[in-house]
């Protein structure tokens, strides 16, 4: 889910990131209780809104009416806003750009910096993150030490609110140093933030699935059928999910009675840490009772697959579950087969 502006600048503030003072006015005629000059600004969802006429710069405030008029009756890219944000001008020294996204050819969370805000966003150096004490770390690398704190900031709030794209452009550096976020970009992940539109239907057959992706979940279950197995349901978990997302999806799916298998699997992620979603359906296991002694097949490839899986053996070992673990080496249709096979021998 894309936020708006203004939504993404309430996430900032509540991760210590300074914005622009600001007012949020729904019509022309709202007061504008700040200091001009100020930079009225369209919440739309769209891009480049400042070339496409939804962002005005008022010197004087007898002319914020007619600007809030025009902008209130532009429409950008099919989208009339309902809201426009009113900021106090920034007087600044510098414009960055920064942000944290999912880096597809690392596979992992990336930060890029720029020194050049705005449109020089092609020139941002990408630095891939760390993985230390449970969590993500910025890299060593030498950033002034005001906007080490933002960038600390945005990757608390990265982590925290499940996003897939958290920006900053521009980040304005004062005079004073500090630094203050000019706009925000945040993008969070649909199956955190509204969870109950994940997919999920009841089938009649005895083998408990938890698919990750999309289109590629329901050719599993096709493949599956090929095999001769008969799932008990369809449930779809892509995204990067936290575990809790993915223990309440467990719980919910193999609480069904009469189940002889089941089929964690998804091809290889770019977005998904393995670790965590893996994490959640070790956490929903040991909630179902009976404790289930029927083969589980876990076909998956991602960030921190290595580490999942040895926690997979590892809790296999001593909690007794019937663990089969695959990953790259292995085609999903074939992991079905597997399991199917294995099934078939309980």
């Amino acid at each position: 889910m894309k936020l708006l502006e203004y939504q993404g600048k309430e996430l900032f503030q509540k991760y210590g990131i300074t914005v622009p003072t600001s007012a949020l006015v729904e019509n022309p005629a709202a007061e504008i209780p700040l200091r001009f000059p100020v930079v009225l600004k369209s919440q739309v969802l769209s891009g480049n809104r400042k070339k496409k006429g939804g962002i005005k710069i008022v010197e004087r405030k007898e002319d914020c009416f007619k600007k809030l008029e025009e902008l209130f009756t532009r429409e950008i890219d099919g989208e009339l806003p309902q809201k426009i944000l009113v900021e106090e001008k920034v007087s600044f020294i510098k414009e960055w750009y920064a942000s944290l996204s999912y880096d597809t050819d690392q596979r992992m969370p990336a930060l890029a910096v720029s020194e050049k805000g705005g449109a020089g966003i092609e020139a941002a150096e990408i630095f891939p993150l760390e993985f230390t004490r449970d969590s993500w770390q910025l890299p060593a690398k030498s950033f002034p030490l005001l906007m080490q704190r933002v960038l600390n900031s945005l990757l608390e709030l990265f982590q925290k609110e499940y996003a897939l794209l958290a920006e900053i452009n521009p980040l304005f550096e004062l005079a004073d140093g500090s630094f203050i976020a000019g706009d925000a970009k945040i993008i969070l992940d649909d199956n955190v933030v509204n969870p109950a539109d994940r997919p999920y239907l009841d089938l009649p057959g005895d083998i408990a699935i938890l698919a990750s992706g999309g289109g590629a979940s329901l050719l599993n279950l096709d493949i599956l059928m090929h095999h001769g197995g008969n799932p008990a349901n369809y449930v779809e978990y892509s995204g990067n999910p936290p575990a809790a997302v993915v223990e309440e999806l467990t719980i919910k799916v193999l609480s069904r009675p009469g189940l002889k298998g089941c089929w964690v699997v998804g091809g290889t992620a770019n977005f998904t840490d393995i670790y965590e979603t893996l994490l959640g359906f070790v956490q929903g296991l040991r909630k179902i009772s009976p404790k289930p002694t029927y083969p589980i097949v876990i076909r998956r490839d991602g960030p921190r697959q290595k580490e999942a899986f040895a926690m997979l053996k590892e809790v296999a070992e001593k909690e007794g579950y019937d663990f089969h673990l695959y990953g790259p080496e292995t085609a999903m249709s074939e992991s079905a087969r597997i399991l199917v096979e294995l099934v078939s021998k309980t």
